[in-house]
This record gives C-alpha cells, sequence and structure tokens, in this order.
C-alpha cells in the first residue's frame, strides 16, 4: 500500500510563479484534507508584503536574505513561527530572499484602510500546483 502523503520534489524542476508584489512561489504541496500548503517563496529586493492576519499556523524557514520582521530581522538561518490569529504589520525583504512557507490556514491581506483585500488559501495554492504541473507537460 502506498502512503498518501509521501513526496519527494525536486524543487531545481520547478519554476518560478510569479505573484502581484514582487513575490515569486514555488508550491511543493497542498493537503487535500485541509487546505495546508507548503511552498518555496523567493522575495525580490525591496518587496513589502502588505499587512496581514494568519487565519491558521505558519512557520518560515529563512534559506537566504532577510526579512524584517515585526522590528527585527529574520536573517538565513532563521525559523519564524506565526500562531492563529497572529496580526502583523507589512513585512519587507531588504534583499532577495527565499524562504519556505508552511501554512496550515488562510492567509487575510489588509489594505491600507485595514479591510480584508484578497484571501491565500489551499484552494488558490491547489490552482497554481496544478497550473504549473500542466505547465510542465
Amino acid at each position: 500500500m502506498s502512503n498518501p502523503f509521501a513526496a519527494l520534489i525536486d524543487t531545481n524542476e520547478l519554476d518560478w510563479v510569479d505573484s502581484p508584489g514582487g513575490n515569486s512561489f514555488k508550491v511543493l504541496w497542498v493537503s487535500d484534507e485541509t487546505g495546508a500548503w507548503s511552498a518555496l517563496i523567493k522575495a525580490k529586493a525591496g518587496t513589502v508584503n502588505p499587512p496581514h492576519t494568519h487565519l491558521g499556523p505558519a512557520d518560515f524557514f529563512v534559506i537566504s536574505g532577510s526579512i524584517e520582521y515585526r522590528g527585527g530581522f529574520a536573517r538565513a538561518g532563521a525559523w519564524v513561527y506565526e500562531p492563529a490569529g497572529a496580526v502583523h504589520e507589512a513585512t519587507t525583504h531588504p534583499e532577495e530572499t527565499v524562504y519556505i512557507a508552511n501554512v496550515r490556514g488562510p492567509i487575510a491581506y489588509h489594505g491600507p484602510d485595514g479591510k480584508i483585500t484578497h484571501v491565500t488559501n489551499g484552494e488558490g495554492m491547489r490552482r497554481a500546483l496544478d497550473a504549473s504541473k500542466s505547465a510542465r507537460v
């Protein structure tokens, strides 16, 4: 019997998918059961991720570069955990940064007025993963 959760992904064979705002990503996995997802994220130098709320827990590991994070810096080798409900202001990337994100719930992004402008969730990541797979065929 095969394990439905087993995966081996050569990230070098995946294309970076651009998203608005200066980030690119490689979706690695999306859970059909929960909508949780994992991705490599690359932010160009100067990219600013808008204020957002983590509606589920998430963790991030910085592979290269740095993230200006709540008044400090998460540099290469840093691991960051965000509990469900964590709200924070914009995060910036002073240099090109690559990190892995393990996200276990939606992320709601806020506009200047504090209202939600868009949500990133497993369904959207699944669509991106499926599109990147079909582009490789």
